[in-house]
């Protein structure tokens, strides 16, 4: 095999179509099929009316019946009498002095922001998935081109060692040995292939169709560190602006409000009430005669009242509330810890990822020479087939390597935003800025 022939072999033979979807549009996608994301943006939906329930609590409400009836009695002496009578009520009522009523309406404006907090976490994760698909994808059809020229590679070495047999230049240990590596390879691209399929669901499972041919990564992508470039600073950025912190610091704020409205149960409530009513009905019912009554009463009232006893739901309520106070302050401490964890782990991703991405590049050129070599001491016999096999192996898994690190640290740098919660769709766009047009 001659040296132009082995550089052939070995180079990643994966062009971008004509047209190919971009990460953009697989995202763009998203937004308007995902039932995730759809499901959130209902969710915060929902939540923004709790304010305007509880707003209710604080204004008057007014109400009014009215009654029709159609009356029949029998009485001894009188014979049967039909009549007809009919009244109408308009009651309003004013809340003067409930204090859980106030208390409930600032929970529900904390309840607000914790829903915009949740759906602002739904918005980076949606980013996030639909980068991890798309990238799930691209690896997994890298994986295939690479075990289909693997498999071609080695087809060729097998074939060549059966002709040196056959010729007396080679032994048979030669033929098993590529044999046995030319099997392994057709098991890997069957693998390859199952993952692809499962890959590209996954997928269409987040934009709701099949996915098109998606753009590959550029040749050699500038892949860059995070900035600031200090793990700390990017720690105490997520303490501030992350979502997922957000809403269990609000959480947290709404428990100790709850603890205020159980307390508040001890207060008495004052309440302005009126109602104004008219009836109309005979004059004499047994029998009825007479002019019909017209009757008409209005009442303003000023009400008080004072609990006393519950029977100790009060007090119970109270110490629930207490609990439950102490249970999301936890739940706040061990989130701000998680994404803390989180951020650090991610910088790390991405520092030791594009570290980790200059060493394969310059390990792919190292074994592109390597095999280069190999493949020139077998020509002129200071080298086996075996020897050949094992360096094209090694080329195909750098190659494999590589890939997979530039997907890990690209993810990583979204990871790194979203938990410190600046991931938004311009990162998205620089991130497709990466890719083959």
């Amino acid at each position: 095999m001659k040296r132009k022939a082995s550089v052939v072999l070995v180079a990643a033979l994966f062009a971008a179509p004509a047209w190919a979807a971009d990460l953009l549009g697989v995202y763009r996608d998203a937004l308007s099929q995902d039932p995730v994301y759809a499901s959130a943006r209902a969710a915060f939906e929902a939540a923004k009316e709790t304010a305007p329930q509880a707003r209710a609590g604080l204004l008057p409400s007014v109400s009014l019946d009215a009654a029709y009836n159609r009356n029949q009695r029998k009485v001894e002496g009188f014979g049967q009498t039909d009549f007809n009578s009919n009244s109408y009520t308009l009651r309003l009522s004013q809340p003067l002095f409930r204090m859980q009523n106030w208390i409930a309406f600032d929970q529900a404006g904390m309840q607000v922001q914790q829903a915009e907090a949740v759906f602002a976490d739904a918005s980076q994760n949606l980013i996030v998935r639909a980068a991890q698909a798309y990238f799930d994808v691209l690896l997994a059809r890298d994986n295939v081109n690479f075990s289909a020229a693997q498999k071609k590679a080695i087809s060729e070495q097998l074939a060549q060692a059966k002709r040196n047999f056959e010729v007396g230049t080679a032994t048979i240990t030669d033929t098993y040995e590529a044999q046995a590596k030319y099997d392994l390879a057709v098991a890997k691209e069957i693998a390859d292939l199952a993952d692809l399929e499962i890959k590209q669901r996954a997928l269409q499972q987040l934009i709701g169709k099949s996915p098109t041919a998606l753009s590959p990564l550029v040749e050699k992508p500038v892949l860059s560190m995070p900035a600031p470039a200090d793990m700390e600073e990017w720690v105490k950025a997520s303490g501030e602006a992350s979502p997922t912190v957000a809403q269990l610091r609000l959480a947290s704020e709404i428990a100790k409000k709850e603890v205020e409205r159980a307390q508040a149960g001890h207060f008495p409530t004052v309440d302005l009430t009126g109602s104004y009513g008219n009836s109309n009905s005979p004059g004499s019912i047994v029998p009825p005669t007479g002019p019909n009554f017209d009757t008409k009463a209005g009442t303003i009232s000023l009400v008080l009242n004072i609990p006393i006893f519950s029977g100790g739901g009060t007090q119970s309520r109270v110490k629930q509330a207490l609990s439950n106070r102490e249970r999301a302050a936890q739940d706040l401490e061990n989130s701000a810890r998680t994404v803390a964890q989180n951020v650090r782990q991610n910088y790390l991703g991405v520092t030791n990822g594009v570290q980790q991405v200059k060493a394969l590049e310059a390990a792919l050129v190292s074994s592109k020479s390597s095999l280069d070599a190999t493949v020139l001491g077998k020509d002129v016999g200071v080298r086996t087939n075996v020897d050949v096999l094992n360096a094209q192996q090694q080329l195909f898994q750098a190659q494999r390597d590589l890939q997979q690190a530039r997907y890990a640290t690209i993810l990583a740098q979204l990871r790194l935003k979203a938990a410190a919660g600046r991931l938004k769709e311009d990162d998205l766009s620089e991130v497709n800025r990466l890719l083959a047009k």
